[in-house]
């Protein structure tokens, strides 16, 4: 994949209205693109995706495991 193809990428994941869901598909796509190109930049993607790292008032027990996966950042 080209740097235009990730572009592409982010710019429709960014246009998801729920935070939470936007995270979980962005981080889902830089555990995959991270795979086929070693010079993925995953601090740039997740930027440009709109990615937040801001935690929600109100967590349950089982968004804990998702609000930790959101935080850790993959090389």
């Amino acid at each position: 994949m080209t740097r235009k193809d990730f572009q592409l990428v982010a710019t429709v994941v960014a246009t998801i209205d729920d935070q939470k869901t936007r995270n979980e598909v962005a981080l889902n796509f830089v555990s995959e693109l991270n795979k086929q190109n070693e010079r993925f930049d995953t601090i740039r993607f997740l930027s440009a995706c709109k990615v937040s790292n801001e935690p929600q008032a109100t967590v349950s027990r089982d968004e804990d495991y998702h609000l930790s996966r959101e935080k850790f950042i993959a090389p």
